[in-house]
């Protein structure tokens, strides 16, 4: 399966923005303002931006967004929010993965939030050729965890899936000698799931960690009875991320 295929898969239970519960979105925004990062002026290049949930509310603070994503059904969710939320007008979409983008713009703001499209250096090294102001990264620290990974860890020992993102970009700066701030962020989400898809979830989990067990779904039912509620399951999903902000210098 191609990453096209995956994230056009992901796409139908993908997060999508919702005014009403965008307290973390407004964090970001909120940091970004007063580091007179953005104004009504600002012109951004959102990189793997995929349903919008950041790109709806930048769009509402700024000039315009060129909203990219390698996900054209994530994109078609964006453009039906952003006419929804009135910034569609403000919003271009362009379907190109992050090492095929060409422009010939220059962006005020270079913006990646949980991106995948970096790997390796030379997908850092080609934001210099589309940044003429500032770069932002939002990434997890290290892990994030719900407590769906800390039944699996009592019950099968699997431990929570440790992310490398955020250090690999400190390390590309690093070499770059670019100064950078960082803004320690936390965000918790929780939802009562179906049982159906919490066992789903469960399964994934499991799938990911490359542990050799396959428990039935009587198993996972019986190991997610703590937390589950008539006949749904509280699902909590606490994340730590870190926000990279840097100038610069073309």
């Amino acid at each position: 399966m191609s990453k096209k295929e995956f994230w056009d898969k992901a796409a139908a239970d993908f997060p999508r923005y919702n005014k009403e519960n965008d307290q973390f979105q407004q964090k970001i925004i909120e940091i970004l303002k007063n580091e007179n990062v953005i104004n009504k002026n600002t012109s951004v290049l959102d990189i793997g931006c995929g349903t919008g949930v950041y790109t709806i509310p930048l769009a509402k603070e700024v000039k315009s967004v060129l909203a990219l994503d390698i996900s054209p059904a994530m994109l078609d969710i964006l453009q039906e929010d952003s006419w929804n939320y009135n910034v569609k007008e403000k919003i271009k979409a362009d379907s190109s993965g992050w090492r095929d983008f060409k422009s010939g713009e220059k962006f005020d703001l270079v913006f990646a939030t949980l991106s995948a499209a970096f790997s390796e250096d030379v997908d850092f090294e080609k934001i210099l050729e589309y940044s003429n102001g500032s770069v932002c990264f939002l990434d997890f620290v290290e892990e994030k965890g719900s407590n769906f990974e800390e039944l699996l860890f009592h019950q099968y020992g699997i431990e929570k899936f440790v992310f490398k993102d955020l250090e690999n970009k400190k390390r590309w700066l690093k070499s770059k000698n670019i100064k950078y701030k960082k803004f320690p962020l936390q965000n918790t989400h929780s939802e009562l799931l179906e049982l159906d898809d919490a066992i789903l979830k469960i399964k994934e989990s499991i799938k990911i960690s490359k542990k050799e067990i396959s428990p039935s779904d009587e198993d996972i039912v019986n190991l997610l009875k703590p937390i589950t509620i008539g006949s749904k399951v509280n699902y909590v999903l606490n994340i730590n991320l870190e926000l990279l902000l840097w100038k610069s210098s073309n």
